[in-house]
């Protein structure tokens, strides 16, 4: 979708009636995403490249239930996500602050006695063996986890092991140390059951958020269109054209950048363990909202980065995030980088200082050249990656703290967000929407007739209901900083 160029036009109201880009969205709801696309270089780059890569709920209402969706509710979707066949978790504290129990706490499962574990998860259990952190010690469980609340488990295990005096290093039982399951082992002769797995994956929740916008204006305002006319501008999108007016331009720029900003940092007001809506208003009210992708499957995996984009800091990320990064319906595997303009900076001369630019980037002949060094995307060992400059991330839009070398704290924010699919098929973000726009004017005394207002000014009110489905992890890229960094005021 493209704004068509020229100057603002003067349309009569008669003449547009059918033609209007706002009403498209009304009585299509998965249009919204679509007319968030004219603003994707300003303010929705996130939303707007969704849309374009078809990353959007189509047709659904709310009486949608099929294998992949089932609308619970006029603002609530249930999803269908995958688990993958190996899982990794984590030790944790338990309320006693510990995470692993052993008669022997220095030097744990010695003499083959038991080590009990607390860990985040509770997919491994009965007879598999787990690898700890170090890829070399393995413990062997001896039977199924126990919830022990919180979302914590207690794993009974022992040390895998032919040697009666080996032992487990206690570092690798320490709070947030990783582990995952990758074996099984069972008795020769007599065993009682096996390893029994369910990775169908299951039913995730998505709530979306109600968004309202307006624009006013007075009735000496409204006298001087000449003619009963309007302004605005002509759009494109799959060869139709359509308009939309100057005064509905401004008020959908707004709501582009505030649907942007949910849909990645939004949080969810519903309590997870009664479901529930906690965040009311002074008469009650419940007031829902959804995660956004930061805030959605676990949070974002956070990755410091102290001295902004270098050759080894790409090598490094690439290697580290490569499993997350699956392919997409194209055989493509993406991975869009949403920058703060200081990052975006620092990433481009990265990229330019590798020399993956070839000599393509001279356009113009004689004193009329340029050097154009700015890329759509570059792709690396396999892995394409997209950078996109977020304005949501500068300063003058986002507040942040500011440093004692001149700099903000959030001037090298990256969100990496891999765009491909899941193992069945299903998109790791996914746009949704259940009820279409709706749009409506409040009529002053400025229309005549039969009005909703005495006052000499009129106004037009829209609402939005938007959210995101996120089945993929995203990346957190940050400066990491200390208290005593900070300016002092």
């Amino acid at each position: 979708m493209i704004v068509l160029p020229g100057n603002n036009q003067m349309i009569a109201h008669e003449s547009v009636s059918d033609k209007m880009l706002i009403q498209a969205g009304i009585s299509n709801p998965d249009f919204i995403p679509t007319i968030m696309r004219l603003f994707k270089e300003e303010v929705s780059p996130f939303i707007s490249l969704l849309d374009m890569k078809g990353a959007k709920t189509n047709g659904l209402n709310h009486t949608t239930n099929d294998g992949n969706y089932r609308a619970v509710g006029s603002n609530h979707v249930q999803f269908k996500t995958d688990s993958p066949v190996i899982t990794k978790f984590r030790l944790a504290a338990d309320k006693t602050g510990k995470s692993f129990y052993s008669d022997y706490s220095s030097t744990p499962g010695k003499n083959q006695t038991e080590i009990v574990i607390i860990v985040d998860s509770n997919w491994a259990g009965y007879k598999e063996v787990i690898e700890l952190a170090d890829n070399k010690t393995q413990l062997w469980v001896i039977d199924d986890p126990k919830d022990i609340g919180g979302g914590l488990f207690r794993l009974r295990t022992k040390l895998y092991t032919g040697d009666r005096t080996a032992y487990v290093d206690a570092t690798l039982l320490t709070p947030g140390m990783e582990a995952a399951a990758v074996m099984n082992l069972h008795e020769q002769d007599f065993s009682e059951r096996g390893t029994e797995k369910y990775t169908g994956g299951g039913w995730a929740d998505a709530y979306l958020s109600l968004q309202r916008f307006k624009n006013s204006w007075s009735g000496t305002a409204m006298a001087k269109l000449k003619g009963g006319k309007i302004s605005g501008k002509f759009v494109m999108h799959n060869g139709e054209k359509s308009f939309i007016s100057q005064m509905e331009m401004n008020m959908m720029k707004m709501a582009a950048g505030y649907l942007e900003y949910q849909m990645m940092w939004g949080q969810s007001t519903v309590a997870q363990d009664t479901n529930r809506v906690i965040l009311h208003d002074d008469n009650g009210r419940e007031v829902l909202s959804g995660n956004g992708i930061m805030n959605a499957n676990g949070g974002p995996i956070e990755i410091p980065q102290n001295n902004g984009w270098t050759k080894q800091f790409l090598d490094d990320f690439l290697v580290n995030i490569d499993q997350y990064i699956t392919t997409d319906n194209m055989g493509r595997r993406e991975l869009v980088l949403l920058m703060a303009p200081r990052a975006y900076l620092s990433f481009q001369t990265l990229m330019g200082s590798l020399a993956v630019t070839a000599n393509a980037n001279i356009i113009g002949t004689g004193a009329k050249k340029g050097i154009i060094d700015t890329y759509e995307f570059y792709e690396l060992n396999g892995i394409r990656l997209i950078p996109k400059r977020h304005k949501n991330f500068s300063n003058l839009n986002r507040p942040g703290m500011k440093l004692k070398d001149g700099t903000y704290t959030n001037e090298w924010e990256t969100i990496a967000a891999p765009i491909g699919e899941t193992e069945n098929g299903m998109k790791n973000f996914e746009l949704i929407q259940l009820r279409p726009s709706v749009k409506g004017k409040v009529a002053g005394l400025d229309q005549g007739g039969n009005i909703s207002s005495s006052v000499d000014g009129s106004s037009e009110h829209i609402l939005f209901q938007n959210g995101i489905i996120c089945r993929g992890r995203v990346f957190h890229l940050f400066r990491p900083y200390t208290a005593n960094e900070l300016m002092t005021y």
